[in-house]
């Protein structure tokens, strides 16, 4: 799969400290601009960015500023920078570990509900959405 080989890449270029973490979240930022357009064509397209984000090791308390003006878009039920959050978490359990994701979580006191539409950020509605994708293990907040 090209997204799995892009994230590897990009993976290693971090790595080997080729790209910084300015340049790589002012990179993934300035292409998250397109990605409500390419997830028309293709779906998985915030998937694949969470992804790529969690590959690039892209710092948790630095994910708002990597999707960029998509953390503005909350208004919809399921706004897009929750879909890239979710993938990116989703990512950083399966790379790292649930503990290690938990306490990254913990440590950089990240509140998804910011990336939630407004009308949906009450603890229960919070819950609910992290239960329904596999990430409220990571929450103690919720759990």
């Amino acid at each position: 799969d090209q997204a799995v080989k892009i994230a590897k890449a990009v993976s290693v270029l971090r790595a080997n400290s080729v790209l910084s973490e300015d340049e790589t979240v002012a990179g993934l930022a300035e292409y998250s601009e397109q990605l409500e357009d390419m997830a028309l064509d293709a779906p998985n397209a915030f998937k694949f960015f969470g992804m790529l984000a969690a590959a690039a090791q892209v710092p948790l308390d630095r994910i708002g500023e990597t999707v960029g003006e998509l953390a503005t878009k909350v208004d919809s039920p399921r706004p897009p920078a929750l879909n890239v959050i979710f993938a990116y978490l989703k990512q950083l359990i399966k790379d790292g570990g649930e503990e290690a994701t938990k306490d990254t979580i913990e440590k950089s006191e990240f509140d998804v509900s910011l990336f939630m539409n407004a009308e949906r950020r009450a603890d229960a509605d919070v819950k609910k959405a992290l239960d329904f994708q596999d990430l409220l293990s990571v929450f103690s907040k919720y759990a």
